[in-house]
């Protein structure tokens, strides 16, 4: 992806940047070097090496891989390397063995592409198309894959997210993951002080347009730069893309062995309250763990104190059984219409829910 970067001091380079449609500049003063690292690995462990025990705990998890970028080849020199090889063939390459890997452990995957193709002939409405599969398909998480352009030197992975780190706590908890897994596994030359890193650093006021649209936690990653001709070499060897893979789902796996909290509303089972704000709203905690039957399965896997509850965008009173890992509130009287509630919370592992927000219809009460 190309990128223009500019740094007050003589350092070789303080930023890299992803760019959705065509070039940006990007400014990060008075940051450090990225640090040194282990010589580049190049080899991948086989597909049929043995798993890790914990990646069975993908088993059930719903995710949507997007290959960025696809159907561009007629535009010269567009995310090309040095000579020639092109980003979104290797994005997709990476997606498709990374959704084999997943596949095997058990998790369902939706691709956003499996071929070279774009959705649409405009950026914006092609990334508004991917993202919105991934909302309507029940993912649980969504990862973009794609690689890096800046100068020829430039060479390190970096995980990206939407906003503020406020906006969607679910989403570093992989971001996180993730870059450390990429950095264990692909040992590239250079490394990020902090490899995760807001779109709002490129974008200052929207960000990414797919992680903005999407409503399931997602992140995108920037696995090496295409752009270094060293690692453009390496990108052109299948093992290699197999090893950028093994990568992104030792990540993941990492994750899903925290768990997936997620929430479900229980009362009103039809989703319908009345205005008379009478109606008792009880919604159940599922802290991903305690289906597990481990040892200490029956004791509260919830950090209490990190409860939130919302209702639209103000912080509301509720009540918490930690018998049954229930929330329940009442909700003020108010006009027809619907009502937003938001449950934020973390389990042991400190994994907030994904999908925390909850609408429910409001009706005029019975006369």
């Amino acid at each position: 992806m190309t990128v223009v970067c500019r740094a007050r001091s003589a350092v070789v380079f303080l930023c890299a940047a992803l760019v959705w449609a065509g070039s940006i500049g990007c400014r990060q003063d008075d940051a450090p070097p990225p640090a040194a690292a282990p010589p580049v690995a190049t080899t991948a462990p086989a597909f049929d090496t043995p798993l890790p025990p914990y990646t069975k705990y993908l088993a059930g998890l719903r995710i949507c891989l997007d290959p960025g970028h696809g159907g561009d080849a007629h535009r010269p020199n567009y995310k090309r390397g040095p000579t020639g090889l092109r980003e979104a063939e290797v994005n997709l390459a990476v997606a498709q063995h990374l959704r084999d890997l997943l596949e095997v452990s058990g998790a369902s995957v939706i691709m956003t592409r499996t071929q070279d193709v774009c959705l649409h002939a405009e950026d914006e409405e092609d990334l508004r198309l991917r993202a919105e599969l991934a909302n309507r398909s029940g993912c649980d998480l969504l990862v973009s894959i794609h690689h890096n352009a800046g100068p020829p030197q430039a060479n390190y992975s970096s995980v990206w997210y939407h906003a503020d780190v406020d906006h969607s706590p679910a989403s570093l908890d992989v971001a996180r993951y993730v870059a450390t897994a990429l950095l264990d596994e692909l040992r590239l030359p250079d490394q990020l002080g902090v490899p995760v890193l807001s779109d709002q650093l490129v974008y200052p006021r929207s960000g990414f347009r797919l992680l903005r649209l999407a409503r399931v936690p997602a992140i995108l990653c920037e696995l090496s730069f295409h752009s270094n001709p060293e690692q453009e070499t390496r990108l052109r060897d299948p093992n290699y893309l197999r090893r950028e893979a093994r990568a992104l789902f030792t990540g993941l796996a990492r994750y899903a062995f925290g768990g997936v909290p997620r929430v479900r509303l229980i009362e009103p089972a039809d989703g319908v309250v009345s205005t008379s704000g009478q109606d008792q709203v009880v919604i159940e905690l599922d802290d991903g763990l305690r289906s597990r039957k481990s040892w200490g399965w029956e004791r509260r896997l919830i950090l209490k104190d990190s409860i939130i509850v919302r209702v639209d965008d103000t912080k509301w009173p509720y009540m918490f059984d930690e018998q049954s890992n229930r929330v329940s509130l009442y909700l003020p009287r108010r006009a027809p219409g619907s009502v937003r509630i938001g449950i934020q919370f973390e389990n042991l592992f400190k994994h907030s829910n994904t999908r925390p927000w909850l609408t429910l219809q409001v009706r005029p009460s019975p006369s």
